[in-house]
């Protein structure tokens, strides 16, 4: 996801999960691991907004019981 613009921003951070988002997005410096991450958040709530508007209909079951509403 890519967007207009970027903006600079100053966070305290455990230094801990950056590398483990490092790991786990194949990331190369601690800005591209959190651009992930953020992305992945994001796309996460639109998979969870998308399957609540089809709960209930069809034969879709939600076996991992992720959508709550």
């Amino acid at each position: 996801m890519q967007s207009a613009g970027k903006v600079r921003k100053q966070f305290l951070l455990d230094p801990g999960k950056i590398q483990a988002v490092k790991r786990i997005t194949h990331a190369s410096t601690d800005t591209e691991a959190i651009n992930r991450a953020l992305d992945m958040v994001i796309a996460n709530g639109k998979i969870r907004k998308a399957l609540a508007a089809v709960k209930g209909k069809g034969k879709i079951e939600d076996v991992f019981g992720r959508v709550s509403a």
